[in-house]
Formats: structure tokens, sequence, C-alpha cells
């Protein structure tokens, strides 16, 4: 004698079939563009080593160039980079995927890491449009002399893209 399928049975039935299925489903697609990770590293001033899910991923901060670090000021976006961020957990929203990945990193809640850096004059914004906000938190940072502008009335800071250029033709 067969017994019916009772209403908590099916139930049960469902729940695991739903939790194999989500197995098989890789994380990069169930978490899509955005995703949460712990900073593990901070290499230099616009790049971050993150742990997600047991992978380390490399994520460059898009909108900024950060200086090199034998460049004037490099140490020190790194080291502000790494004091903001570093042993946090961090939210990425995924600009391109790939090796790096490009995105922005928010942290405490909505603070952005580009918008830090460029702020506290420790980066170029590499958009100039100028309802950019990270353009007029470079101009605030200009005018109050913050970081690599301190000294830009004697001399103007070299950005990153020129000091790599110099650099391969030497």
């Amino acid at each position: 004698m067969r017994k019916p399928l009772t209403l908590s049975m099916m139930a049960g039935a469902l729940v695991l079939a739903i939790g194999v299925l989500s197995m098989n489903v890789p994380d990069t697609v169930a978490d899509s563009m955005t995703f949460a990770a712990l900073v593990i590293d901070v290499p230099d001033g616009d790049t971050l080593l993150v742990l997600r899910n047991k992978t380390r991923l490399t994520v460059k901060l898009p909108g900024i160039d950060a200086p090199e670090l034998d460049q004037p000021y490099g140490l020190e976006a790194k080291r502000h980079a790494a004091k903001l961020v570093k042993g946090k957990v961090v939210t990425i929203d995924i600009m391109h995927p790939g090796n790096p990945v490009y995105g922005a990193v928010r942290f405490q809640k909505s603070r952005i890491l580009a918008h830090e850096m460029v702020k506290a004059g420790m980066a170029w914004a590499t958009t100039m449009d100028k309802s950019s906000m990270l353009a007029e938190a470079q101009e605030t940072a200009k005018t109050a002399r913050l970081g690599l502008w301190a000294n830009s009335e004697e001399e103007e800071p070299v950005p990153p893209w020129d000091w790599r250029a110099k650099k391969r033709f030497q």
C-alpha cells in the first residue's frame, strides 16, 4: 500500500532540490557584480589584494592613479590606503571583471576608497569631467595643499602615467 506524499515531505524535497541546484551555480553568477571581501594586503595606493571565498583577487581602483612606490608620496599613498581598509571587510562593486578586477571599493557603509584617496591628496583623478566627484575632490585637495599637492606652488607633482613613461625610456 502506497502512502500519499505529505505536505512536509514535499516541502523537504523542494528545499533539498533548491540546495542542490544552488550548489551548482558558480559564485560569480550568484553575486554577479557586487561582493564582500577581506583586504589582506595593499601593494600600492590604488591596488588591493583581497580574499573572497578562499580565493585571492587583485582589485584596481578605477578613476584614480596613485603615485608609484618609488615616486614622491608613493609610500604615503600605500600607507594611507592600508590604514583605511587593510584587515577589513569591504564591498566591491565590479566595473570591469577579469584579473585584476576593476571595481569601486566601499568601506564603513558608504565611503568610497578612491574618493578618500583623492580627497587626501594621495592620488590623481583620471577623469577631469567637472561633474565628477573625483575631480572635485582633487581640486579641493590641491587648494588645501594636501598630500602630493603640499609643494605644488613651487613644483607641480609628476603624475604617475608620466613617471612610468619616463622610466620606460631610461
